[in-house]
């Protein structure tokens, strides 16, 4: 299996995991792993809803970067 090493994570964010990793009974790197399949997964079957969405209904009238504006900067 590979390895990563996350450097820079802020403090809040890995405090939340652990909190989460507690609840779970899971450890801080099974947590982690579990987070990132997770988000993964979700990501890959809001891609394909998206796509079946769009090959019914047409072309979005929106232009690429429409919507840069609204979005959150936030994690």
């Amino acid at each position: 299996m590979a390895t990563i090493t996350l450097k820079g994570v802020p403090d809040k964010l890995k405090e939340r995991i652990q909190v989460l990793a507690d609840r779970e009974g899971r450890s801080l790197h099974q947590q982690s792993i579990y987070l990132l399949e997770r988000a993964i997964r979700e990501q890959i079957g809001f891609e394909r809803a998206y796509q079946r969405f769009r090959e019914k209904q047409g072309k979005s009238p929106l232009e690429t970067g429409d919507l840069n504006d609204l979005r959150s900067e936030e994690v």
